[in-house]
């Protein structure tokens, strides 16, 4: 299918590494889970932290557009695993950043325990995929969240006060908390766990939810997707895989079907 003219030219690359995707907004990945950079009116905004590790991965990054850490406003969590949280911690306390994650995941990203997942890891195993993730995670510190000692919350529909102001979308499932971001005015939607374009435990491509052994309810992540049918995104951005320009109505059916399946 060809792509429509409004949309921006969006750059699709595999491994680690930086890049920026549409303008403004930078990709970057540990190889596993992405995390963006985005830049809105000389501020910087993060969406998710990636892994404790990938701090180094950040600033690079910062210091190759010219920019000083600083400079980063806001660190807007699409959900509390640590895989997502990260160095969020360490951009608060050293850039004085705001760091804002749904009510639903508030206790969790401080340190506290999370509930138990749906699936069983295990069967999983088979897949190279998963051995891949999971020791890419272990190298990077992405096993277990670095608590993060002050957090804003916030709720469904809410439109958060950090650059280029997006408005959340909660679709919980992955985790209560699970929430997508939205920036009305770049038309980019931002999907972290609850939609995403490549399973890491099987290495499956195109829009899914993620494998039951990662969700606390899987029915559930199917269900909220409706939520995200309507919102009217050229680029969809997930947390693990390529970005997607096929409409959010599209990815909807296709997660679904896979779902089925």
């Amino acid at each position: 299918m060809k792509r429509r003219a409004c949309l921006p030219e969006v750059r699709n690359v595999e491994g680690s590494g930086s890049i920026e995707v549409v303008p403004g907004i930078h990709r970057l990945t540990n190889g596993v889970s992405n995390f963006y950079l985005v830049e809105e009116e000389g501020k910087l905004l993060l969406i998710d932290a990636g892994t404790p590790r990938d701090w180094d991965l950040f600033t690079r990054k910062v210091s190759a557009l010219g920019r000083s850490v600083d400079q980063l406003e806001a660190i807007l969590l699409t959900h509390a695993h640590s895989d997502h949280t990260g160095f969020a911690e360490r951009g608060r306390a050293e850039a004085d950043a705001v760091v804002w994650v749904h009510e639903a995941d508030v206790a969790v990203a401080k340190g506290g325990t999370a509930g138990k997942n749906e699936g069983r890891l295990l069967p999983y195993l088979r897949y190279a995929e998963a051995w891949r993730t999971l020791f890419r995670l272990m190298r990077r510190g992405g096993t277990k969240i670095v608590p993060i000692l002050e957090v804003s919350a916030f709720a469904d529909g809410q439109t958060i006060e950090a650059p280029g102001r997006p408005r959340a979308i909660h679709v919980p499932g992955h985790t209560p908390g699970m929430t997508a971001v939205f920036f009305e005015h770049r038309r980019l939607l931002l999907t972290g766990d609850c939609l995403v374009m490549k399973s890491p435990l099987t290495g499956r491509k195109g829009p899914q939810v993620m494998p039951s052994a990662l969700n606390r309810d899987t029915g559930q992540a199917i269900r909220s997707l409706a939520a995200l049918e309507q919102i009217p995104a050229e680029v969809i951005l997930p947390g693990h895989g390529e970005p997607w320009t096929e409409g959010t109505r599209e990815a909807v059916r296709l997660a679904r079907t896979v779902a089925r399946s």
